[in-house]
């Protein structure tokens, strides 16, 4: 199973904090899921098409998406993964 955290606006839209998800090979796999599981309005937030929108971001096991493999981060069993919408400040 993967550990899956919500944060912020993102935790408003799925109404929970945290949630557990079978394994999926890869974040996109896994955001797919989350997708059919949340609905239009969490894919609207998290999504750019089939891209994880700009408007969120994701760590896996403590490492932001970006810095692995995007889209394509594998994943397995037990890995933990917070969701953020992202944070502008001035």
């Amino acid at each position: 199973m993967i550990k899956v955290g919500f944060f912020a606006n993102i935790r408003l839209i799925v109404g929970t904090k945290e949630i557990t998800m079978p394994v999926r090979p890869t974040l996109a796999l896994l955001m797919h899921d989350l997708n059919m599981k949340y609905g239009k309005t969490f894919r609207d937030f998290c999504m750019d098409g089939d891209k994880i929108s700009r408007r969120v971001n994701i760590l896996v096991n403590g490492h932001h998406m970006l810095h692995l493999q995007k889209d394509e981060t594998p994943l397995k069993d037990g890995d933990d993964v917070r969701i953020f919408p992202l944070i502008g400040g001035g």
